[in-house]
């Protein structure tokens, strides 16, 4: 199971929503690649918030696997669409990522989980939890904390793209010679 969590463009007014859908339409790899790219740096800020707030088991388990670490398991997706949208998924892959990021019941390892809906019934009423551990929430944060670096860098995006100038093989300011059209 994976968790992923993600934000829109809703904070950006209209005409910047109508610039970036042309943008998408005329420079489809450029937007794919600034896409990933902000998705990688989404990702950071996720690993630096699970390390504060998420311990580890390293060195105090006997039986200790790092490839199934939560740690390790931070991934980044390729693009895709959605909804006309072109979204970028960071998510983490380890088996029990969804229960650091949104808590789970403390069960003891001596119950077993029945296999028949009557025992899990029967097994509901009786309460078999101890307890519960409160979720992380390791992505909302993150969010939250990328939200502004996120906005600035669309920002710059755009205008890089607006005034119609590419950082072509390293030459600045070199002149773009397609042809940027509204659609609006």
């Amino acid at each position: 199971m994976s968790t992923q969590e993600g934000f829109l463009f809703s904070e950006l007014s209209e005409f910047k929503q109508h610039l970036m859908q042309d943008i998408k339409e005329n420079f489809p790899k450029e937007t794919e690649k600034f896409i990933k790219q902000e998705a990688s740096k989404c990702l950071k800020v996720a690993k630096k918030i699970a390390r504060k707030e998420v311990g580890t088991s390293k060195g105090k388990k006997k039986n200790w696997i790092e490839s199934k670490s939560y740690h390790k398991g931070f991934k980044v997706g390729k693009p895709y669409k959605y909804a006309n949208d072109l979204c970028c998924r960071a998510y983490n892959k380890s088996p029990h990522a969804h229960l650091i990021e949104y808590g789970h019941v403390n069960v003891p390892r001596s119950s077993k989980r029945a296999t028949t809906r009557a025992g899990r019934a029967e097994q509901a009423s009786m309460k078999r939890g101890t307890g519960f551990t409160m979720g992380k929430f390791i992505f909302k944060d993150a969010e939250i904390e990328f939200i502004n670096d996120f906005l600035n860098d669309a920002e710059m995006f755009m205008y890089k793209y607006f005034d119609n100038t590419v950082d072509m093989k390293g030459k600045k300011g070199a002149t773009f010679t397609g042809e940027m059209k509204a659609s609006w």
